[in-house]
């Protein structure tokens, strides 16, 4: 598990810097708050047939969803799954359902990439379907910078025609604010829309 967290800890790496050079900045541009302290974690995810609450029924007979809709808060989300399809993202008002490919990872982009590149690159909306006569394994790899990362749109992609979308962000808070709407009901939940600042319209 340890040695797998490393690998999906390069991909990410690798896959921040090529964003940061498609935006014309260096490529260490977006890694620099994660290099030595970086507040990554792995989850297992397990997702079975029947719903724990009505075990005589299959989880899709009970309109539950193995996840609802969300974007991922971190900057970049690693994903191995198994072959079974439930992963949904939405597009243009539709929700598309991503085939598993062998051997493949599916990447998200998540709401930090989504900040520091003012929209360019945005969170994608996904879910997870409950599964109708198979139980679903998957690893995500969130990769989050440090607590004390302070993050806003890059100076290189902003101008007067693209003025900055987001107020700057401290990851902690964010992090924080976000779980407590994940794992309690506290209020409405924390969402990077929160931060936008009012006025600026999204490309």
């Amino acid at each position: 598990m340890q040695e797998y967290f490393r690998a999906c800890e390069r991909v990410a790496f690798a896959l921040l810097e090529a964003i940061a050079e498609s935006l014309g900045v260096p490529p260490d541009a977006l890694t620099r708050d994660f290099v030595g302290r970086h507040t990554s974690f792995l989850r297992l995810n397990y997702y079975p047939c029947h719903d724990p609450l009505c075990p005589e029924q299959p989880a899709s007979a009970t309109g539950h969803l193995g996840i609802h809709h969300h974007t991922d808060a971190g900057a970049l989300t690693v994903l191995l799954h198994d072959e079974v399809s439930a992963l949904e993202i939405s597009l243009d008002g539709q929700w598309i359902l991503v085939e598993p490919v062998t051997g493949a990872l599916v990447v998200n982009i998540g709401d930090i990439a989504q900040v520091r590149s003012n929209d360019r690159y945005p969170a994608p909306v996904h879910r997870v379907r409950a599964s109708t006569n198979r139980e679903r394994y998957s690893l995500p790899f969130f990769f989050n910078p440090a607590y004390e990362a302070i993050y806003a749109p890059l100076a290189a992609v902003t101008n007067e025609h693209s003025p900055p979308r987001y107020r700057p962000i401290t990851w902690g808070e964010f992090r924080w604010k976000r779980q407590q709407g994940d794992y309690a009901d506290y209020g409405p939940e924390n969402q990077i829309s929160d931060y936008r600042i009012r006025g600026v319209d999204r490309a």
